[in-house]
C-alpha cells in the first residue's frame, strides 16, 4: 500500500501503518523574450566515493519505482547581479563574471519509456543548517507516478559547508563561496549571489543532457523545467522569478510550497504558490496579488509541512544523523521541531495533505505551459486587517481549499502549536479513538460518501488530481474508521 494511500485511510490504519488558449500559443508561455544573458551548462562529473553514499538523499525505494539515481560534483563559473533581492519586481543587472563554483546534485531519472519529459528541479531548503527536499517530500509520490525527473540542487553555503563536515571524503573541495566584498574587496560576500546562476546552470546541464551513454540522464530528451522549492527556498525561488527568469529564461514554470510571496505579473511564466495554515496563522502575510499567469492556492488545516512530508524528511536525517545541536551532537527532524521543548502539544504537524494540492499545482503549472490552459483561479483565507486568518467559533480557519481530512477528520488537530517557531508553523495532532471516529461518523459507509463528497468537487474545480482523488476514496473505503 502507498503512502499516498495509507495518509488518507483513518487513524487506525495509519498508526498501523479563465480561458483556454490554442495548442499552437502554448510555447509562447514558457518565457518572456528571448534570454539576455546566456546560461551555459555546468559541468557534471558523477561522485563516486567508495564507503560514502548522498547526504540527504531520500529513503523512498527508487528502484522498485524504475527510477535510477545519480548524484554529481557540478562546476562552473557563476555570475554575480545588482537587483536580485527580496521584494523586487525589476529585473536585475550584471555585476560581474567568472565566479568559480563546485556544489552537488542529486539527479532521479526513469526509463525513457516512463519519462514524460519534464525535469523538477529542487532548490534545497538550508533552514535546518542542511539541505533538505521538502517540496519534493509533498509530490514524491506523484512525481515518481508521473515520470518526472527530479535534480536536487545544492545552491547555497549553508547546504554545501555542511555536506563537507559531514563526509569530507565525498565532499572536500565543494564551494560557492566568492571573496570579492568587504572594504578591502577580499571578504566573504553574504547572501549566496552565486545562487541563482548555479541553480540554473545545472538546470541547463540536465536539460541539454548530451553525452549519449554518458549523459546525466542517458536516453532521456528533456523537453522543459519547473522549478520547485518550499518556505527558505520558496523565498529564493521568488528572487528568481522576480529578477533573474526574465534574463535566463530557463524555467518553463514554478511551483511554490509556502511560499512565493509577491511575484511579478508581467511575465508570462506559469506559477502557483501552494501555501499553508500554519505560516499565516503565525505571522500573518502581505496582502500581495496574483495576476494573469500567477496563482495563490491556501490550504486550509495545513502546517508547514504535512504530517507525511515530515515523516520523509525524518527517515533521512534519522538514517544520515546530519542535523546538529549546539553542542555538535545530532538529533532528528522532530527533535529540532520541539527544540527547547517549545511546542505546546505534541506529536507535531497536522494529518491534513497538502500534498494533494502541491501534486496538482505541479500538474497545472505543466498543463498551463505546454497546452496552454490556465490553472484554477486562486483560493485565499479570509483575514483580518493586520493579514491573520479569520477564525468561526469554533477555532476553524475561514476559506481556503478544504480537504477531507480537514472536513471529516480522523484526528483531533490543529496549524498552530504555541508562540515560538518552529513550533508555532508545525502544528499539532492527535487521531481518534475507534469509539470516537463511530460517534462522530456513525457508520464507515457514511464516512466513505462523506470523503468522495468533499474530494471530488475539488477535482472538477481544478486543485485535486482525479487519481489522488479516486485513491482517496478507495483507501477511505479500505480504513476502518467508523466500522
Amino acid at each position: 500500500m502507498s503512502k499516498l494511500r495509507m495518509r488518507l485511510l483513518g487513524g487506525s490504519v495509519r498508526k498501523a501503518a479563465l480561458f483556454l488558449l490554442p495548442a499552437a500559443l502554448a510555447g509562447s508561455l514558457a518565457g518572456t523574450a528571448a534570454a539576455a544573458i546566456p546560461v551555459p551548462a555546468a559541468t557534471l562529473t558523477e561522485i563516486n566515493v567508495p564507503g560514502t553514499t548522498p547526504l540527504s538523499a531520500t529513503t523512498v525505494d527508487l528502484a522498485a519505482a524504475g527510477y535510477t539515481a545519480r548524484e554529481f560534483y557540478a562546476a562552473g563559473l557563476a555570475n554575480r547581479y545588482t537587483g536580485a533581492d527580496a521584494n523586487t519586481s525589476t529585473t536585475a543587472s550584471l555585476l560581474d563574471s567568472g565566479n568559480p563554483y563546485r556544489t552537488r546534485v542529486m539527479v532521479r531519472y526513469p526509463t525513457r519509456r516512463k519519462f514524460n519529459g519534464t525535469l523538477a528541479v529542487e532548490w534545497t531548503n538550508v533552514t535546518i543548517g542542511v539541505d533538505f527536499e521538502f517540496a519534493t517530500a509533498e509530490a514524491s509520490e506523484y512525481l515518481l507516478r508521473e515520470g518526472y525527473a527530479v535534480a536536487v540542487v545544492s545552491a547555497q553555503r549553508v547546504g554545501v559547508e555542511r555536506a563537507k563536515t559531514w563526509s569530507p571524503q565525498r565532499y572536500a573541495g565543494l564551494s560557492v563561496d566568492v571573496n570579492k566584498c568587504g572594504v578591502s574587496g577580499t571578504s566573504l560576500c553574504t547572501g549566496d549571489p552565486l545562487s541563482y546562476d548555479i541553480y540554473a546552470q545545472i538546470t541547463r546541464a540536465l536539460k541539454d543532457n548530451i553525452g549519449g551513454a554518458s549523459a546525466p540522464m542517458p536516453g532521456l530528451r528533456v523537453k522543459d523545467a519547473i522549478a520547485i522549492g518550499q518556505s527558505q527556498s520558496a523565498g529564493r525561488l521568488a528572487i528568481y522569478y522576480n529578477t533573474i527568469q526574465p534574463l535566463h529564461n530557463v524555467f518553463d514554470g514554478f511551483a511554490y510550497w509556502d511560499r512565493s510571496g509577491q511575484l511579478r505579473s508581467d511575465l508570462t511564466v506559469p506559477a502557483i504558490s501552494v501555501e499553508s495554515e500554519g505560516l499565516a496563522g503565525s505571522f500573518g502575510r502581505d496582502q500581495w496579488t496574483t495576476s494573469q499567469y500567477t496563482r495563490k492556492w491556501d490550504v486550509a488545516g495545513t502546517t508547514h509541512a504535512s504530517l507525511y512530508g515530515a515523516q520523509y524528511i525524518e527517515a533521512i536525517s534519522q538514517r544520515d544523523q546530519s542535523i546538529l545541536q549546539p553542542d555538535g551532537q545530532p538529533k532528528t527532524f522532530f527533535a529540532w521541531i520541539d527544540q527547547n521543548h517549545a511546542c505546546a502539544k505534541l506529536p507535531p504537524f497536522t494529518t491534513v495533505d497538502v500534498g494533494l494540492v502541491y501534486d496538482n499545482a505541479i500538474d497545472a503549472v505543466r498543463d498551463w505551459y505546454k497546452k496552454g490552459r490556465p490553472a484554477a483561479p486562486s483560493v485565499s483565507f479570509q483575514v483580518d486587517p493586520a493579514g491573520f486568518p479569520v477564525r468561526d467559533a469554533d477555532g476553524k480557519v475561514q476559506g481556503g481549499i478544504r480537504l477531507p481530512q480537514f472536513l471529516v477528520p480522523i484526528a483531533d488537530q490543529g496549524a498552530l502549536n504555541g508562540p515560538a517557531f518552529p513550533c508555532n508553523v508545525s502544528g499539532w495532532h492527535r487521531y481518534y479513538t475507534r469509539a470516537e471516529l463511530k460517534a462522530m461518523y456513525k457508520n464507515h459507509g457514511r464516512y466513505v460518501l462523506k470523503v468522495a463528497s468533499i474530494i471530488y468537487p475539488l477535482v472538477a474545480q481544478g486543485y485535486v488530481l482525479k487519481d489522488d482523488a479516486n485513491a482517496a476514496v478507495r483507501d477511505a473505503a479500505r480504513s476502518h474508521v467508523a466500522r
